[in-house]
């Protein structure tokens, strides 16, 4: 069980993020006494899962705590810097989570003397209790100015069951797009592979069938499931030598199947396959699939 609470800390704010992290520092036995919760979403989940916290605004919040989690839109951090920037000093901590700056965007805080962290959970949230959990074993990219900073990221990192991973400041974009093209990206392509999957369950050519939309996605995600686990398991591991399928094994004919099948039931879909298939193909050398993918530039789908 947590100790004493520790520090102070606040919360700007209380989306699904803010909110994790923050959660996640009460559990090891922080005080989260302030939240910024603008929208009645974020209202609503501060009061279930930071109680304890007074609903705050931006300079009242980072006035009163100690540490302080800046956990904002992206676009929205550096205006939200320039306001608690004269409500910090000495002995103060400032960390924001955003993925794409680094800690640079800090700066206007660290010139009162408060030490700055730019620390990002590599992890998706949906605005869910579970976010909280699945930040135990978490990797965070960190971007720390000094040693000391890097010391005391790394200490609130691992008391909520994460690792500090360091990233340099001027990697940070790349980091982040690294980020977005693994995780929200691949949910694209398996929310596309759940519809195509659920049509074919559900076909309504086939009487017999008689399943109904959500039952034909349920099962459609109960098919994929172990295959795309599987999947990700082997391209983390092997990277491009655990890759397979059609455009893997150059098997043109097929992929050409694929890109008419459909292209005849969900035609949005029929881009990000061909766009995929031929990068799978540039990865293995297949020859045969690349000549029936064509010129990326053709315009053809």
């Amino acid at each position: 069980m947590p100790g004493a609470p520790r520090l102070t800390a606040a919360v700007i704010s209380a989306g699904a993020v803010g909110t994790a992290v923050g959660e996640a520092l009460a559990r090891a036995g922080h005080a989260v006494t302030a939240v910024v919760a603008r929208s009645e979403a974020s209202r609503a989940r501060a009061a279930l899962r930071l109680p304890q916290a007074r609903i705050a605004d931006v300079e009242s919040a980072a006035r009163d705590a100690e540490l302080i989690i800046l956990a904002v839109p992206d676009p929205e951090l550096p205006g939200v810097v320039e306001r608690i920037a004269p409500h910090v000093g000495p002995g103060r901590i400032v960390a924001h989570v955003a993925g794409s700056r680094g800690r640079a965007v800090l700066d206007p805080i660290a010139l009162t003397g408060a030490l700055t962290i730019a620390a990002h959970p590599a992890m998706t949230f949906a605005g869910v209790p579970e976010d909280t959990d699945r930040l135990a074993g978490c990797p965070w990219g960190v971007t720390v100015g000094d040693e000391l900073s890097r010391t005391v990221a790394e200490l609130l990192i691992s008391e909520i069951g994460g690792r500090a991973i360091p990233i340099p400041e001027s990697r940070r974009p790349l980091y982040h797009a690294a980020m977005a093209h693994g995780s929200n990206h691949l949910g694209a392509v398996v929310a596309d592979a759940v519809e195509l999957l659920a049509r074919t369950i559900s076909d309504r050519g086939d009487p017999a069938a008689g399943h109904s939309p959500a039952a034909a996605r349920e099962q459609a995600a109960a098919l994929l499931g172990p295959l795309l686990g599987a999947s990700l398991e082997n391209a983390l591991k092997w990277g491009p030598r655990g890759l397979t399928g059609p455009a893997a094994r150059d098997d043109a004919g097929t992929v050409a199947k694929h890109l008419e099948v459909i292209g005849d039931e969900l035609p949005r879909v029929t881009p990000a396959y061909r766009a995929m298939a031929r990068r799978i193909a540039e990865l293995k050398g297949s020859a045969a699939v690349l000549r029936e993918l064509g010129d990326p530039g053709d315009g053809a789908d």
